[in-house]
């Protein structure tokens, strides 16, 4: 049992990342603040049965920021904090209540850039590299998603402005690779879906999808995530967002609940 709950904080997942596949005007950029609170009292094993484990819950800070340099090169960068609460191994003389520890880290480190490599009127194929640091150390790596201290992450995005029922949108899906995973390199499949029903409110539902390719029951890994949220004009450079996420299914991994809060900053 303590093998298993060990594995399942291994593979805790840090904050999904707002990247997209449009690019930054030239010095013109954007900047994302997001908290999230989660927490789980369940998991998938390594066949995807869901079971009980023991409760623990998550605070992370993430701040991504872009800004574009030229018409087809934004650059990227995103650090991270987070606390992690959990109760800790209970000995074998002990029969109370399960004493429990926090742990607080810088997360990880993210910097790298996108390029624009076909653009026609409304839509864009793009191409992203990224290199993520475990930058609170090895400690940090099994809560940020990360089975060394450095990851590499390349994706292919398309994105799609459309127009539906008067209302304005966007489309975006991203195919990406990732070095280093906890149970090795990962598959992820990301996608955002948003509509503006009101001229100062964006509704957005995406979805995270990792894969850690293996034999099921062993190192075979798969977590998928949904978020919907809603973003509030409060100025034309300032948005708030409020929003839930949750896992959808999952192998060798946490069932996740939780609440998303950002602003994002126009510059």
């Amino acid at each position: 049992m303590l093998r298993w709950f060990g594995l399942v904080l291994a593979l805790v997942l840090s904050a999904p990342a707002a990247a997209g596949a449009f690019m930054q005007p030239p010095e013109e950029g954007q900047i994302i603040s997001q908290l999230a609170f989660s927490g789980s009292t369940r998991a998938y094993d390594g066949y995807g049965r869901l079971g009980p484990i023991p409760a623990w819950r998550k605070f992370e800070l993430t701040t991504y920021a872009e800004y574009g340099l030229t018409d087809w090169l934004t650059v990227i960068g995103s650090p991270s904090w987070f606390t992690f609460r959990a109760p800790e191994a209970r000995p074998s003389n002990y029969f109370g209540p399960l004493p429990t520890s926090t742990l607080s880290r810088v997360g990880a480190a993210e910097v790298g850039a996108r390029i624009a490599l076909v653009e026609w009127t409304d839509e864009i194929i793009s191409f992203q590299a990224t290199a993520r640091y475990a930058a609170g150390g090895v400690t940090s790596q099994p809560y940020v998603d990360m089975g060394r201290r450095a990851q590499i992450d390349a994706r292919l995005l398309y994105g799609r402005n459309f127009e539906m029922l008067d209302m304005s949108g966007y489309f975006d899906a991203q195919i990406g690779f990732r070095t280093g995973g906890p149970l090795g390199p990962q598959l992820r499949f990301d996608m955002t879906y948003a509509l503006r029903p009101i001229d100062f409110v964006t509704i957005m539902l995406q979805s995270f999808t990792e894969i850690t390719p293996g034999a099921l029951g062993q190192h075979f890994m798969l977590q998928q995530k949904v978020q919907a949220s809603a973003l509030v004009d409060i100025t034309s450079n300032v948005a708030l967002q409020l929003g839930v996420l949750g896992s959808l299914r999952g192998v060798n991994a946490a069932r996740e609940r939780g609440v998303v809060t950002g602003v994002w900053v126009k510059f």
